[in-house]
């Protein structure tokens, strides 16, 4: 009899261990499937943010082809060259998407962001110019836009025969030169060929985003 209550007790506890294999066998195989779902489940924000980009490329390709057909808003200089660096910022942000919509509409805005700027920062500099003149007049300085593209700037005066007051004066106007694309920026003091000094901008072209 103590035997077989034995035999009985044996069975009963390996029925409850093969229980409790069975268990975590299926606790685990849910665990797998549960990883799975979640790693090639396609998320929603994905979808969220490909709508959100066609949404802002859009609504910026709507604001470019009205600055090319009306100019006339009459922002100043810094206002327009604000709304050009908006424009390259949305760009750097949506360029490498890998959506075909969005890929689509961005080739779009690239089109418009190079027609823009390509009709936009030769007359940004000839505004800026003209801006400058009296002003400057009054320091003995001339001010001057010359180049294919309005890309050369030329001061004027015999305080640039300082080397230091160059310096300075290069110093001072570095983001605008820049921010307008300028590509060369001369000093003159002097008629000849000693009478002057001439600095090469590394600055993005009109046609480059």
């Amino acid at each position: 009899m103590g035997k077989l209550i034995n035999i009985e007790m044996e069975n009963y506890q390996n029925k409850k261990g093969n229980t409790f294999k069975y268990i975590v066998l299926v606790l685990l195989a849910i665990a797998a499937v549960g990883i799975g779902i979640h790693l090639f489940k396609p998320k929603e924000i994905d979808v969220a943010s490909n709508k959100n980009m066609l949404l802002f490329i859009q609504n910026k390709i709507i604001d470019i082809d009205r600055e090319l057909a009306d100019k006339s808003d009459g922002a100043d200089i810094a206002t327009r060259v604000s709304w050009h660096k908006s424009n390259t910022a949305l760009y750097g942000e949506v360029k490498d998407s890998k959506d075909k919509e969005v890929k689509q509409e961005t080739e779009k805005l690239k089109d418009r962001i190079l027609k823009v700027q390509t009709l936009e920062f030769p007359d940004l500099r000839q505004d800026y110019v003209n801006s400058k003149k009296d002003v400057l007049h009054q320091q003995s300085i001339e001010i001057a836009l010359s180049g294919d593209k309005k890309d050369v700037l030329t001061f004027e005066g015999a305080v640039f025969e300082s080397k230091k007051n160059k310096k300075v004066f290069m110093k001072n106007i570095d983001q605008i030169i820049h921010d307008l694309r300028f590509h060369q920026v001369v000093y003159k003091w002097a008629d000849g060929k000693d009478g002057n000094s001439v600095f090469k901008i590394d600055s993005k072209k009109d046609s480059e985003i």
